[in-house]
């Protein structure tokens, strides 16, 4: 089915370039090559100039026209082809373009008795800030609203009028019965109810607990949380991404330890709430490369944000990278393969400098546009290399003006990243592998207690259970899982 699909694909695109004019089509290959050829991605602004072009010469690209309106997906395959015919070659991602239209948002709030405190009068509204922020930024008119507890209800008066409530809690007090959370329930709803042009956003504290909680010991709840996270995000990993991201807000109320589910502890200070957004690999990997959502995937800038988790399956982003020829970083002689153009990954001819023992190359990598802490991005231990003979990762920094030389420049393209790569003794050919390993965080252990009786600021009863629950679902998919991989050829 897929040779099928190929040859259909290569048969249009030669019926297209046999209708066009050689002039027309070089200007519009030019045109591709300038929006595409560096970051590998043609969103929204990009296609609106291949659209614009293509309408101001519609006389010479009809085949990309049916009944007088532009066919998209004709132009997307042709854009594919096109590359995929380039050398070097590669698969261009779509963001945000032809007749998608936005998102639409389903925004889940768990209203349980231990959220309530979160938008109390006598905090700093820091919760309901981050929350509203995040929601204004959305584009589209159709997004909806649920409140979610022992079960998932729809919310009538919606999202705007929820935005304009003083308080989000009281408007929404009696939907529900609040004194427990059915997880299994809103994560099956998230994962796969969610559609595929759809988005889920849930905000939540993230504390698991049952109908019935007394008596209950703390490893019955984390056992059965494991066993609840294993059942439902058994089949809907490999097609479906989870963001998590960590805030901390102000909290002014009864706390609710596992131990006295019904007797609420009174506690005034900072905890952490999580946004757990849900989505397909392909629409979580638009949203930071798509500028319509370009406000909204900056979840840095929240009120209280302190970090982020990225659950996908493998191979989620494709950056650009190329190796450098020249630079204050480089150190040893090679040439690059011939047939290159624009990104270097191809090196032969491999030596140190006369009297050195060993090569430095500088890999310019294009780190924008993810949803990983820059933190995590420029940790080497983070990453794996797969090599024949010793290749290390020595730093990762970012790129500055000081290394966009004229020489450089060509090479550097989107890139925001120099990766140092320490290579000694080149003996063969080899292909080298470079791996950002997809590896929970440490704030998840780091922000989980067995033992809530005593409430504190930073912390979150079972949290690592949750977490780590939901990362062997993805791992199960992949034995080492990973985020974006980077080919190098070297001899």
């Amino acid at each position: 089915m897929r040779k099928t699909t190929t040859l259909l694909v290569c048969l249009l695109t030669a019926l297209i370039l046999a209708s066009c004019t050689g002039r027309e089509k070089r200007q519009f290959n030019r045109l591709l090559t300038e929006v595409a050829a560096q970051d590998h991605v043609i969103d929204a602004n990009d296609w609106k100039k291949i659209v614009d072009y293509l309408d101001g010469s519609k006389d010479h690209f009809s085949d990309f026209y049916k009944d007088g309106k532009l066919d998209a997906q004709a132009v997307k395959d042709y854009i594919s082809e096109f590359f995929d015919h380039r050398r070097p070659s590669f698969k261009v991602r779509f963001v945000g373009v032809g007749n998608q239209g936005p998102l639409q948002v389903n925004f889940y709030l768990e209203r349980s008795g231990s959220m309530v405190p979160y938008d109390s009068s006598q905090g700093d509204g820091s919760f309901k800030s981050a929350i509203v922020s995040m929601l204004n930024s959305l584009p589209g008119n159709g997004n909806r609203m649920f409140v979610v507890n022992d079960g998932i209800y729809s919310y009538p008066r919606g999202i705007q009028q929820f935005i304009a409530d003083n308080n989000v809690f009281a408007s929404t007090a009696g939907i529900g019965d609040a004194s427990y959370t059915d997880f299994a329930k809103i994560f099956d709803q998230l994962l796969n109810k969610t559609g595929k042009n759809e988005l889920s956003i849930l905000v939540t504290d993230l504390i698991y607990s049952t109908r019935s909680m007394a008596g209950v010991s703390a490893s019955k709840v984390f056992s059965d949380a494991e066993g609840m996270i294993s059942a439902v995000f058994k089949d809907a990993t490999k097609e479906n991404a989870m963001l998590v991201v960590r805030l901390s807000g102000s909290y002014n109320g009864p706390y609710y330890s596992y131990d006295a589910p019904q007797t609420g502890k009174p506690y005034s200070g900072r905890r952490p709430y999580y946004i757990v957004i849900v989505g397909s690999n392909d629409n979580i990997a638009s949203l930071t490369q798509d500028s319509s959502y370009q406000a909204f995937s900056n979840f840095s800038r929240l009120r209280g944000y302190e970090g982020m988790c990225l659950l996908a399956s493998d191979g989620i982003y494709e950056p650009y990278y190329s190796l450098l020829l020249s630079g204050r970083d480089v150190k040893g002689r090679f040439r690059p393969e011939h047939g290159q153009e624009g990104s270097v990954t191809r090196l032969e001819d491999i030596e140190p400098d006369k009297g050195g023992s060993e090569v430095q190359l500088a890999l310019a990598v294009d780190l924008s546009h993810m949803f990983i802490d820059e933190s995590y991005l420029t940790n080497p231990s983070n990453y794996e290399v797969q090599s024949e003979d010793p290749v290390t990762i020595k730093s990762i920094r970012p790129i500055t003006s000081a290394d966009r030389t004229p020489s450089a420049k060509k090479f550097i393209g989107s890139a925001t990243h120099l990766f140092l790569l320490k290579v000694k003794d080149v003996r063969e050919k080899q292909d080298v592998t470079i791996r950002l390993r997809n590896q929970l965080p440490a704030w998840v252990t780091e922000g989980s207690t067995d033992d809530d009786r005593q409430v504190n600021a930073t912390t979150t009863f079972g949290l690592k259970y949750i977490m780590q629950g939901i990362y062997k679902s993805y791992e199960r998919e992949s034995q080492d899982p990973y985020y974006f991989e980077l080919g190098l050829s070297l001899e």
